[in-house]
């Protein structure tokens, strides 16, 4: 596997942008602004997680190709998608602001159910969702964030 093809194959394996009508299936009431919220956030969370397996999996003279494919590919989705996404620099920023977050968590031991629970809690306090809805937004993020699927794609790498 080349690292285009690593690139390609975790883009394929990252959740589409998640739809109003997709949150409402989890038992979750949640407006269209609320869901390019929780829609930024679970990419913030999957980008998290692949990252961290290509820095985990692949050799470091590759990281940087794989990850930026990677970040090309989600922006000509993710930017072209009505998620709040607009400016994607802007994101960018989040991006890496909230995978430092992250990073300090896990550097604390926090296993990856701790994390997603994180999110959650992120979610809660900026009011995306209500503290009512916190079970269901657990297992809606466990559903959209398949951290055990990356590590998988990228072991035919090593």
């Amino acid at each position: 596997m080349t690292p285009n093809d690593a690139a390609t194959g975790l883009f394929a394996a990252l959740p589409k942008p998640i739809s109003v009508d997709q949150i409402q299936e989890y038992g979750i009431e949640i407006a269209e602004v609320q869901a390019r919220r929780l829609a930024r956030e679970i990419l913030s969370l999957n980008l998290y997680w692949i990252l961290a397996a290509v820095d985990a999996h692949i050799l470091q003279k590759y990281r940087a190709l794989i990850g930026g494919r990677l970040l090309e590919s989600v922006t000509g989705q993710w930017a072209a998608e009505t998620f709040g996404l607009e400016r994607w620099e802007g994101y960018r920023q989040e991006l890496d602001e909230r995978r430092e977050h992250y990073a300090r968590l896990m550097d604390d031991q926090l296993s990856p159910m701790g994390l997603s629970a994180e999110a959650a809690t992120l979610l809660e306090d900026h009011g995306v969702v209500s503290s009512d809805d916190r079970s269901k937004l657990l297992m809606l993020l466990i559903d959209y964030a398949p951290v055990d699927q990356y590590a998988a794609l990228l072991d035919d790498i090593r």
